[in-house]
């Protein structure tokens, strides 16, 4: 028989990862952060490593991030346990069920009762580069429009402004900005935006996005996209991605400007799902990309919605491939602000 069934979340309900500190005697080895929300330390993971603070926890939001040279890693409670028991993140939600008496084996409950009656709210935490769960509850999922797909366009914008101050900003090159079509439109629907068009997978432009250039006025959405236009059926980038080579894992980001960063340091087998919800056509796009490859690894925004984004398309696409997290260095960082070196390191 295999082993038994574990719902992660619920595990992550019950239990902080202050009390999983505690369970290894560490709290009282580490100090408080000035704001009361975070504990430093030395690596536990590492005892040998050298740095004395490297190890640094957020305790509202249960999780942790060694800085050490040896690790430079991160993630929840489980991914700690794995980490300390040497075992998959499968193993180490059992381990903490054990530890702390919560009965969730073999359950598929969702959210344990003792959970609501500590007053626990269920978090969405980071789960570790290293670790595919096969076997959980599928949390609720966003609505989205699953129904039919985008017409290829019969008509393409013209007289875009390429050299546009805020793709510079950007720090993005006359290179990239043609290689993506991208530029500012004066009129039309889109008067005003940067568009970036949108390809399906076969090549055909399916739509135009439109980014307000900088802060947008209260009353104007910082993106617009076409009326009727589905974007649950597209995957940004993939008719590109998919030509590179196929021993490359496919990285999965939120935002256009994500992919169209990552693309010009050199990583052109990334694409976006355009937000932190993976629908059913995304998620069938994404594995048929993959599939006989290198996996599939997810790198969203490390703020709330990016976590509890990366957390369920983890859930659902590790039931058919191999899938990584790559989790961002600190609280509100995204993609398309790191450096290369750093992304590399994230990534390689």
């Amino acid at each position: 028989m295999g082993r038994p069934f574990i719902d992660f979340t619920a595990v992550k309900s019950a239990v902080s990862f202050e009390q999983v500190l505690e369970h290894y005697g560490l709290t009282a080895k580490m100090h408080h952060t000035r704001n009361g929300d975070g504990l430093d330390g030395h690596c536990p993971i590492h005892p040998e490593a050298t740095g004395k603070d490297a190890f640094k926890v957020t305790l509202s939001k249960n999780c942790w991030y060694c800085h050490n040279s040896v690790c430079k890693c991160g993630g929840n409670h489980l991914d700690f346990v794995a980490k300390m028991e040497n075992c998959d993140a499968h193993e180490a939600a059992l381990k903490i069920d054990q530890w702390f008496n919560l009965g969730l084996a073999g359950k598929s409950d969702a959210r344990p009762a003792q959970a609501q009656q500590n007053g626990q709210a269920s978090q969405p935490a980071p789960t570790s580069s290293r670790f595919t769960p096969r076997s959980q509850s599928q949390p609720e999922e966003e609505q989205l429009d699953e129904n039919g797909e985008n017409k290829p366009l019969n008509f393409k914008l013209e007289n875009l402004k390429a050299d546009h101050s805020y793709l510079t900003e950007r720090g993005l090159t006359p290179a990239t900005v043609a290689e993506f079509g991208l530029g500012f439109c004066a009129k039309g629907t889109m008067s005003g935006r940067i568009v970036i068009p949108i390809h399906n997978v076969g090549g055909d432009l399916v739509g135009y996005a439109g980014r307000w250039p900088g802060q947008p006025p209260e009353e104007r959405p910082k993106y617009k996209l076409p009326a009727g236009f589905k974007k649950s059926a597209e995957v940004f980038n993939l008719d590109r991605a998919v030509l590179e080579e196929k021993g490359l894992p496919l990285i999965v980001v939120e935002g256009f400007f994500d992919v169209i960063k990552l693309w010009q340091l050199g990583f052109h087998r990334v694409v976006s799902i355009m937000g932190s919800s993976l629908s059913a056509a995304q998620e069938e796009a994404l594995v048929a990309a993959s599939e006989g490859r290198s996996g599939i690894i997810l790198m969203f925004d490390e703020d709330e919605a990016g976590r509890m984004g990366r957390d369920r398309a983890l859930v659902r696409l590790a039931r058919k491939l191999f899938v990584r997290v790559a989790v961002l260095p600190q609280e509100g960082a995204q993609p398309d602000h790191l450096t290369e070196s750093e992304l590399h390191a994230l990534l390689d």
